[in-house]
């Protein structure tokens, strides 16, 4: 419902110039009838208001540098950062489907923290009508206080989700297989083979929880379509919590001297090694005549802004850390951190998702390592370990979210 909502936010803010033939404006109300308006800014491609609009409802504002504290003294503390889309809410981690941005001295938010997530965390002050444009500040009843007094934002209630009750799932994905063994090793070692005992290994070590749900894309050396996993996972999941991880092992044989772990998450890339990892991993749909190019391809484009709007990315990202922190506690490689990355593995995977390299078949000693059991089995505890970590705090309403 808050996609859709939020939807027809955008919708509404990007027609208006056309159908109006006018710069579009939101409407403020007051409790005592009284309307102001403010117009919005869309030089960024996405509708904006200054930050002083929300000292002017009430909110205490105050900027260093690029960081910005939106609060309420000793009671709600926002903190925003320039050109992040992410930000925190009492210590919670949030992220929006835009970025503040300056513009000389003028720090400006997306409308969509205005729009959404202050009507969906504080109902009973704000509610926001994205038909007319029209944000109801202050409506709430039983005050006295002035409109917009920074006492209403303080004494209104705090809308948490409810404790989720309900299963959870875990997909699992050893990568390549069939066909395709994905990288040669050394000494002929498989990425095909490593994925596969390391996805057997994690599925016994999470099985053991009765909370969760386990399921393997493949169970043996079969082929499976790369754009098939992600569909066959979402449907797994259904309308459940879950989460996908796809096994791999990298790859530079130009540079046999690099090693180490890396996991990444559905985003555009930003490097050039994120292209060329990106690259190795989507080969396998050259065997289709399929290709995969984010900038050329509208649909994976909505796919990328769906998922930053429905904080997918975010838990993603989250997930992606949590499992490079498990895995550094043995793994003797650097931990080359977390990447992020046009992966068709993951397109259709509509749940948090992350692409883990568990080292480099192209380093001798790496390779080796990767082919032992031991190493696998150490590898998928560590796995294991990053999943239940992150199911305290995923989805909201968790243990570790309360």
């Amino acid at each position: 419902m808050r996609a859709v909502r939020w939807a027809l936010v955008a919708l509404a803010v990007l027609v208006a110039p056309v159908w109006g033939q006018r710069t579009p404006e939101l409407r403020i109300e007051r409790p005592d009838g009284d309307v102001s308006t403010v117009t919005l800014t869309l030089e960024r491609g996405y509708a904006a208001v200054p930050s002083t609009l929300l000292g002017e409802l009430g909110w205490s504002v105050a900027e260093n540098g690029d960081d910005m504290t939106v609060s309420v003294p000793g009671d709600i503390e926002i903190a925003l950062h320039v050109g992040s889309p992410f930000f925190e809410w009492d210590g919670l981690v949030l992220q929006m489907a835009d970025a503040p941005y300056r513009v000389g001295g003028s720090v400006f938010v997306p409308l969509q923290l205005l729009a959404d997530f202050l009507p969906r965390r504080l109902p009973d002050l704000y509610d926001f009508d994205g038909d007319g444009l029209l944000l109801r500040a202050g409506d709430r009843v039983g005050t006295d206080d002035p409109p917009g007094d920074a006492d209403d934002a303080a004494d209104a209630v705090l809308v948490e989700p409810p404790p989720y009750e309900g299963p959870r799932v875990v997909v699992i994905d050893a990568g390549h297989g069939g066909a395709d063994p994905g990288a040669i090793g050394v000494g002929g070692i498989r990425e095909k083979d490593v994925a596969l005992g390391i996805a057997l290994h994690l599925a016994g070590v999470l099985k053991k929880d009765p909370d969760l749900e386990v399921h393997l894309i493949r169970d043996d050396d079969t082929f499976v379509d790369l754009w098939d996993r992600g569909e066959i996972a979402t449907n797994l999941k259904g309308e459940r919590a879950g989460l996908f991880i796809s096994i791999h092992g990298n790859s530079f044989p130009e540079q046999r001297s690099t090693r180490g772990f890396e996991t990444y998450f559905l985003s555009e890339a930003r490097t050039e090694h994120e292209r060329r990892v990106s690259a190795i991993e989507n080969a396998p749909l050259r065997l289709g005549d399929q290709s995969i190019d984010p900038e050329e391809d509208p649909d994976l484009g909505f796919i990328l802004r769906e998922m930053r709007n429905l904080d997918t990315q975010h838990w993603s990202s989250l997930l992606a850390e949590m499992t490079q922190e498990e895995l550094e506690d043995f793994h003797p490689g650097p931990n080359r951190g977390v990447k992020q990355g046009v992966l068709a593995v993951l397109t259709n995977a509509l749940m948090p998702s992350v692409l883990v390299e568990v080292g480099y078949l192209s380093n001798a000693d790496e390779s080796r390592l990767m082919s032992q059991e031991e190493f696998q089995a150490h590898t998928a505890e560590a796995l294991g370990r990053s999943v239940e970590r992150f199911f305290e705090r995923y989805p909201p309403g968790s243990r570790a979210d309360q």
